[in-house]
């Protein structure tokens, strides 16, 4: 394939250029829809001519549909964005980071989107839809999901859809409790909403994300907290979002004392409560319940969901400890990680 695409950059430069116009043009649509033709040209910054042109040929194609209120993408154009999306990587040369990706940190596969989520809320979006279509993939009959909170996996759970056989066998759960979040990023919220969309099974586990040790030992044994956590235990799939280190200790309101103590052992990324200095060593664990070391170890599948040029430093230290197989990330995060830099 990516000899396939070196042919036609140089044998027809202007066809790769005309998949590439139109897949950004089914994208801006998908994520302002209903938008008028004006508004479309503004947002692509390309010309109104260029833009009416190509939307003409969608629309004769089913892709897309004009109303009164503006161009939606009808259900053959997303399914023609969905295909489109697995040419992406050729077509805009980031295969070659991937690639660097997986051997870098020995992973099993990496998908990495167009862009910098750290610039563009459209990338963000992209990941999560990323993500979405890899767990639709990576779904069977009887696997148990575990999912973290975020924006990011939100994302993927507003991008889930049905289609997945057997669903019923399915069960999702959060990968740890997560009152004291934002509804819509917690765990528990994200694990129901791909459990509807798909129509599986889920089990929610309702208590906070901090407590204090005694605490957690305590509800541990509580005999309803202990079924869903067995539950949660026996995940097979594991979704997880990676965040900065300084950025997560104050979104999870650390003491003084603990903020000081991670700025002084180096403390670079956040993920499932642990924090990970610049080698990938774990230096700080938050109490809490749910998914423990022990646990991630025996999970068939970990997927670890970021991106953004800012959260470059926190995804590599995190994927240096070895416990993902899978990353979804952006462009902006693997041009900083591979080569230093965030300059798309």
């Amino acid at each position: 394939m990516d000899n396939f695409f070196a042919i036609m950059e140089r044998f027809a430069p202007e066809a790769v250029e005309i998949m590439v116009s139109r897949y950004q043009i089914l994208r801006h649509v998908l994520y302002n829809q209903p938008v008028g033709r004006r508004q479309l040209t503004k947002n692509m910054g390309s010309t109104e001519r260029l833009v009416r042109s190509e939307l003409d040929l969608l629309k004769s194609k089913g892709a897309i549909k004009s109303t009164a209120a503006g161009i939606y993408l009808t259900d053959f154009g997303y399914e023609m964005l969905r295909d489109i999306e697995t040419l992406v990587p050729g077509l805009l040369h980031i295969k070659i980071l991937a690639e660097k990706l997986k051997s870098r940190f020995g992973l099993r596969e990496v998908i990495i989107v167009p862009g910098d989520s750290n610039r563009d809320p459209y990338a963000q979006e992209d990941l999560g839809r990323a993500a979405a279509e890899f767990l639709y993939s990576s779904l069977y009959p009887g696997c148990i999901v575990a999912v973290t909170g975020g924006s990011t996996l939100a994302g993927m759970a507003r991008a889930m859809r049905a289609g997945v056989e057997q669903t019923e066998e399915i069960c999702l759960v959060p990968a740890r409790g997560g009152l004291g979040e934002n509804v819509e990023t917690q765990a528990g919220n994200i694990a129901a909403k791909i459990a509807q969309k798909i129509g599986a099974q889920y089990r929610l586990l309702h208590i906070p994300d901090n407590l204090e040790q005694s605490t957690a030992e305590a509800l541990k044994r509580d005999i309803h907290v202990k079924e869903v956590l067995d539950i949660i235990k026996s995940a097979q799939i594991l979704l997880h979002g990676i965040g900065p280190a300084d950025e997560m200790a104050d979104r999870r309101e650390l003491s003084a004392r603990d903020k000081t103590f991670l700025q002084k052992n180096g403390a670079q990324g956040e993920a499932l409560r642990y924090y990970f200095n610049q080698m990938g060593k774990i230096i700080f664990e938050i109490p809490g319940i749910g998914l423990e070391l022990d646990d991630i170890h025996h999970i068939e599948t970990i997927i670890a969901v970021a991106g953004g040029s800012n959260k470059a430093e926190a995804i590599e230290a995190v994927l240096k400890s070895g416990f993902d197989h899978v990353l979804i990330t952006d462009e902006g995060a693997a041009q900083k990680i591979i080569f230093g830099r965030d300059d798309l």
